[in-house]
């Protein structure tokens, strides 16, 4: 560091030179030299400047793929905190059902999908297989392998491009089986290194995304702790599977940089742009740059360098510009000196302004809390710098400098975790990567994550290990408070469902159990008429005719509400429906009615539509049949049409009734919403909330204008393309 009477010294120097008045030979010597320093310091500064804007470019890209990544991890909790709060089996169309309303391909673009991994004794492989062959008919776990606990894909979506993975076992594999192994124990996301997706032709690098998921008891705020407490809780792991050419596409456009990447995770290549085939290739890089960040568990290098049109913005003329003027200047003693002395007082701002970004770097750093760490394992010494001592809120003149002196420290549940996977990395061929927590002074606890390198003799012998250690304890904290909201939310959803089913399911059995009293209320009364015969009186008869039509009328409104509560129950496939097909049926079935009443009804070309086809033909019969009931006095006329928009398909039943006035036109779609005594106009106020349900499940809106006719025109408004399984889930 260069002290502020270092830098007065200099100050002084550059002014002496700029004005200062030597000889004339020294003087034209004098000015050589200084102009050649000010030509190679403009260049050095140029150098400076592209290197910063190479630095900041570098931070940027880096920075774009780990926040690709923590947006996956947001899916990979959310899915892991669905599956927590839902107590029920994991099915195939439930998981697709959410997979498909998270929209994986939209929001989180590079991804290959999103799976579930169950983890099981290998004692119970048989009765697994037989009850996921139940939605996967060909399910089988493979590769086969000796180990006692199995791991086995049992869904993944989208299912198409991912069917090779359903049934393969995590555990057949090191590389798959440590990342799942510590995703468990951790409570994190973790990700393997590289690997070939088994679903991949194409055979390049990629890797697998894990976030595990427990067993919770709702009941209970207790948090799951320790590595026991999670390894007992643990039921499975939400997973997705990337190549990372797609990982980086989907994160940034090769246009919109002027870097070739290549990222390493240890000495295997996940993706490389340095190569001749690329655009924009330069084989003698301006400049290049290697950055190791810690990517959920594994440590990936990117290595950076400079491309052609990098090399063209970078370009400049200044150092030449300065040199040529210097020459000029020379020549001319008498602008000589202040030639110099402008030159040295830019260079002191130059420098200055340097000397402030190194200070801003400077404080960046510290403000990261990344403590460094030497260990030297043969005579157990251990040194820390000052981010050590105040990430483990200890005192200098008190630490020994030994390892029990960091053994110590670390919380007493987490000691035997932290210590073995110390003498793993020594002992095994691994380097370190824990998670483990601290215990302060004043009895706070924090949560560190540590790394290190191991670095061995050529025996193999381990003779010092480098490691650096970060403040993970704010992000536990939001990763527990995600997890919270996200199990609140799911658990709200959940409930909300079961109420719907519950409610649904006493609807269409209370109305089963209605129908049985009035069929014996219709059969008693026709055999109490035909005992008795004709000795009923007249007032007896008109009696029992009541009693038979009241029966009647409460048999069709109990059929009714059954048709209402079926819609949502049904749940039949969506397919393309011939829409002109089933009017021209409804259509014949009304045929009576149409004759009775001296009516016409007329139907141009109808569009087809994905929808169900008999709810479709409910529909129509129900508009029809209200158009042809409540006519005026001439004879009824309905006229059915369609048109095709770019985003919807539009229906409309007009016809010359009486009409309905506009301030009602909102409330007759409400069950039993009757604008008419049953004197008038028989019926029972479900049909056009019938109509309204259908017609929601189809993801459309149904409405009344008023009819070119004379009467009323119900217009129906049915999207493209309607996500089917979003309409089930209404």
């Amino acid at each position: 560091m260069i002290h502020a009477t270092q830098k007065t010294d200099v100050r002084e120097r550059l002014r002496r030179r700029g004005t200062f008045q030597w000889i004339h030979a020294l003087v034209v010597v004098l000015s050589i030299g200084l102009t050649l320093f000010a030509w190679n310091y403009s260049r050095q500064q140029l150098q400076s400047k592209i290197q910063i804007q190479f630095d900041r470019e570098v931070e940027r890209v880096v920075g774009l793929v780990i926040e690709r990544m923590q947006k996956y991890e947001e899916a990979l909790l959310a899915a892991a905190a669905f599956l927590e709060v839902d107590e029920r089996e994991i099915e195939k169309d439930r998981w697709r059902n959410y997979v498909d309303q998270i929209d994986i391909s939209e929001r989180y673009p590079g991804i290959n999908g999103l799976g579930v991994v169950l983890a099981l004794p290998r004692e119970q492989h048989d009765s697994f297989v037989e009850t996921q062959r139940r939605m996967h008919p060909d399910f089988r776990i493979y590769p086969e392998h000796d180990r006692p606990t199995l791991w086995p894909i049992t869904q993944v979506v989208p299912e198409e491009p991912n069917a090779a993975a359903i049934g393969l076992d995590m555990a057949h594999e090191d590389n798959r089986r440590e990342a799942a192994a510590k995703a468990r124990d951790t409570g994190l996301s973790q990700v393997t290194g590289p690997i070939i997706l088994v679903q991949d032709e194409q055979q390049t690098p990629g890797f697998l995304f894990f976030t595990p998921f427990y067993e919770l008891d709702f009941e209970s705020s207790a948090e799951l702790r320790s590595v026991q407490e999670r390894q007992q809780h643990f039921q499975g792991l939400v997973y997705a599977p990337f190549l990372v050419r797609n990982l980086m596409r989907g994160t940034m456009e090769k246009e919109k940089r002027s870097l070739g990447i290549r990222i390493r995770d240890g000495s295997d290549v996940l993706f490389d742009e340095h190569n001749e085939s690329e655009p924009a290739f330069d084989p003698d890089p301006m400049l290049t740059k290697e950055v190791t960040v810690p990517v959920y568990g594994r440590l990936w290098t990117f290595d950076v360098w400079s491309d052609l049109s990098f090399r063209r913005n970078a370009t400049s003329s200044q150092p030449q510009t300065i040199l040529w003027a210097g020459l000029l200047i020379d020549s001319l003693l008498i602008g000589m000196f202040l030639s110099i002395s402008r030159a040295s007082r830019r260079a002191l701002k130059m420098a200055d302004e340097m000397t402030r970004g190194l200070q801003s770097v400077s404080l960046a750093t510290k403000a990261n809390r990344i403590g460094i760490w030497d260990y030297n394992p043969v005579d157990g010494s251990l040194q820390w710098d000052d981010a050590m001592f105040d990430l483990y809120g200890a005192q200098r003149e008190k630490f020994s400098g030994a390892f029990d002196a960091w053994n110590e420290r670390v919380h007493p549940d987490d000691r035997e975790q932290a210590n073995a996977a110390v003498e793993k990395a020594i002992h095994g061929d691994a380097n370190l990567d824990i998670m483990f927590r601290v215990i302060h002074p004043d009895g706070s606890i924090r949560y560190l994550g540590g790394q290190a390198v191991v670095f061995r003799d050529e025996s193999g012998k381990a003779v010092r290990m480098l490691g650096a250690n970060t403040d993970l304890t704010e992000q536990m904290k939001m990763v527990d408070e995600r997890r919270h909201h996200l199990r609140e939310i799911a658990r709200a959803n959940v409930e909300l469902k079961r109420s719907n089913d519950e409610l649904a399911q006493f609807a269409y059995v209370a109305s089963h159990d209605l129908q049985a009293p009035l069929r014996r209320i219709v059969s008693l009364s026709e055999l109490l008429r035909e005992e008795l015969g004709g000795s009923l009186s007249g007032d007896a008869e008109m009696f029992m005719g009541q009693i038979e039509s009241s029966a009647v009328s409460m048999r069709d409104l109990i059929r009714d509400l059954l048709s209402y509560s079926h819609i949502e129950s049904e749940k039949r496939p969506q397919v393309r429906c011939d829409v002109q097909s089933i009017v021209a049926a409804t259509v014949e079935q009304l045929s009576e009615v149409i004759a009775e009443c001296d009516g016409e009804v007329q139907c141009d070309e109808l569009p087809p539509v994905e929808a169900d086809p008999q709810q479709l033909s409910q529909l129509f019969q129900n508009l029809i049949g209200n158009s042809l009931k409540y006519r005026g006095d001439s004879p009824a006329r309905v006229h059915v049409t369609g048109t095709t928009f770019d985003d919807r398909i539009e229906y409309t039943v007009a016809d010359n009734g009486i009409g309905i006035a506009p301030e009602h036109r909102g409330r007759v779609f409400g069950v039993f919403k009757r604008l008419h005594a049953e004197s008038e106009y028989q019926g029972n106020g479900i049909g056009l909330a019938i109509c309204k349900r259908i017609v929601d499940r189809l993801g459309g809106r149904i409405w009344i204008d008023d009819s070119k006719l004379g009467g009323a025109a119900f217009h129906i408004s049915i999207p493209i393309n309607v996500d089917s399984a979003v309409a089930d889930s209404r």
